[in-house]
C-alpha cells in the first residue's frame, strides 16, 4: 500500500507539471510600429504529423486597417514540452491608419494534418490566440491626413494632354504611380478626387501590385483619374500632396505633384475668328468623296471587315476585363450571387493548371460559404475578396511577362 500511494502521488506531480501544446500560436516580434508601418506577426499551426492540404485563415477585418498574409509558409519540426512536433509558419503584416492600443481579435483557421508521415488527412479547425499591439502616430503629423511610413517613396504622375485649350466636353486623363518599400499597394494613399465645378472626375479602380522578393516587400499603386470638362471658363485641377513618414530619419516627408490649369471654350465662335462650326462643315464637304470609296469597299469586303471589327472590338476590352470589371462591380455592390458568376466567367479565360494564392482561396470559400450556405450567416461584404481578386490578377500578370530568351533551342520544335 505504501508503495502504490509513492506511486500515485509521482504519476500525480508529472501530470500537474505536463502542459497542454496549443496547436496553434501567435508570435508578434515587435509589438510598436508607426501609423502606415508593416507591423509582421507571424501564426505557428503545429500537429503530431506531417501537413497536408492549404491553411485557410478568416482574417478579422478591423476599422482603418488591414491585414495581409505574405508568402509561402515555412515547416519546420521542434520539441515542445518534450515531444516532437510539426510546426508551420505563416507570415502576416499589419498596416494601420489608427494609433493607440489596436487589439487583434481571435480569428478561425482550419487546417489538415497526418498522423506521422502517411496516412489520411485530418481537417482541424482551431482559433488563433488575439494579440494587442500599440500603433504611434508621428509627432507633427495631422490625423485626418492618410499615412504611410516607408523609407523610400517614389510617387510619378503622367497627363495625356498638356495645360491649354479645350473644347466643352473634352477629357483629360491623369495617370498616377506610387511604389514603395515595405508596403502593401493596398495601403498606399488614394488620390484627391476634389474637383472646381463644371468638372467631373472619374477614378478607376486602382492596379495594385506587390512583389516579394529574397525577403524585399515592396508595393505599387496604379489608377487614372479622368476629368470630363462640362462648361466653358478656366478650370485649375488641383495638385496633389503626399505625405509620408520616414522611420529611418524620423521626420515627415511630402512629395507635391502639380495641377494643371485649362481654359474651355464654348460653341460660341470669338469675334475676328473663324466659326468652328463653319469650318468643320467646309472640310467635310472634301471627305465625301473618300467616304463614298469607303463605304463602296465595306460593302464588297464585308465579311473581312466585321471580322476585322470584332477582332479589334475583342483586343479592345477582352473577355478576361470584361469578367474582372463585373466582379468588382459586383463587390462594390455586396452582391455574392453576382459576383460568383462573375468569378466563374472570369475564371473561363484563364488556363487550365491557374494557381490560385492563399489569399484569394480564402475569400473564395468566404464566397462560396455565402453563396451555397445555410441562410441567414453573416453578410458577405466585397471588399476583402476584391483586394484578394486584384492580388491575383496581379500575380498572374507578373507570372505570364516574358523571361529571357533560352540559349539552346527547343528540344521538340514544333
Amino acid at each position: 500500500m505504501r508503495c502504490q500511494f509513492f506511486v500515485a502521488l509521482t504519476l500525480l506531480f508529472t501530470t500537474a507539471g505536463h502542459c497542454e501544446v496549443a496547436p496553434v500560436a501567435i508570435i508578434v516580434p515587435d509589438a510598436r510600429a508607426w501609423v502606415g508601418q508593416r507591423l509582421p506577426f507571424f501564426v505557428e499551426l503545429r500537429a503530431r504529423g506531417s501537413f497536408g492540404g492549404s491553411a485557410i485563415f478568416s482574417l478579422p477585418e478591423i476599422s482603418r486597417s488591414v491585414i495581409l498574409k505574405l508568402g509561402n509558409p515555412v515547416v519546420s519540426s521542434r520539441e515542445i514540452e518534450g515531444d516532437s512536433w510539426f510546426v508551420q509558419t505563416h507570415e502576416f503584416a499589419l498596416f494601420s491608419q489608427l494609433s493607440g492600443e489596436l487589439a487583434i481579435p481571435a480569428f478561425d483557421v482550419r487546417f489538415g494534418s497526418r498522423d506521422g508521415f502517411t496516412g489520411p488527412v485530418v481537417e482541424q479547425q482551431a482559433q488563433v490566440p488575439g494579440a494587442s499591439v500599440e500603433i504611434r502616430r508621428p509627432p507633427g503629423s495631422d490625423r485626418d491626413v492618410y499615412l504611410v511610413t516607408t523609407d523610400e517613396l517614389t510617387i510619378e504622375e503622367r497627363w495625356d494632354s498638356q495645360p491649354g485649350k479645350l473644347p466643352v466636353g473634352a477629357v483629360v486623363k491623369r495617370e498616377i504611380v506610387q511604389q514603395a518599400r515595405q508596403m502593401t499597394g493596398m495601403a498606399l494613399a488614394p488620390p484627391l478626387t476634389t474637383v472646381p465645378e463644371g468638372v467631373r472626375v472619374y477614378s478607376t479602380s486602382p492596379e495594385l501590385i506587390d512583389r516579394t522578393e529574397r525577403g524585399e516587400f515592396a508595393g505599387e499603386r496604379r489608377e487614372t483619374l479622368t476629368y470630363l470638362f462640362q462648361q466653358p471658363g478656366i478650370f485649375e485641377l488641383p495638385q496633389m500632396t503626399y505625405v509620408w513618414w520616414d522611420p529611418t530619419a524620423e521626420q515627415l516627408v511630402s512629395r507635391t505633384l502639380p495641377g494643371a490649369t485649362f481654359e474651355v471654350a464654348g460653341s460660341i465662335g470669338v469675334p475676328g475668328t473663324v466659326n468652328p462650326a463653319e469650318e468643320r462643315w467646309t472640310g467635310l464637304w472634301l471627305l465625301w468623296p473618300l467616304a463614298l470609296v469607303g463605304l463602296g469597299i465595306g460593302i464588297w469586303q464585308r465579311r473581312g471587315v466585321y471580322a476585322s471589327l470584332l477582332r479589334f472590338l475583342m483586343w479592345l476590352n477582352p473577355p478576361e476585363r470584361r469578367a474582372a470589371n463585373r466582379l468588382l462591380r459586383a463587390c462594390q455592390l455586396n452582391e455574392p450571387v453576382a459576383a460568383h458568376k462573375s468569378w466563374a466567367q472570369w475564371r473561363a479565360t484563364q488556363p487550365v493548371g491557374l494557381q490560385l494564392n492563399t489569399e484569394f482561396e480564402l475569400a473564395l470559400v468566404a464566397l462560396q460559404r455565402a453563396v451555397y450556405g445555410p441562410t441567414g450567416s453573416v453578410a458577405w461584404r466585397g471588399a476583402p475578396f476584391a483586394r484578394a481578386f486584384a492580388a491575383q490578377r496581379a500575380a498572374i500578370l507578373i507570372r505570364s511577362e516574358p523571361g529571357p530568351p533560352a540559349d539552346l533551342p527547343a528540344l521538340n520544335p514544333r
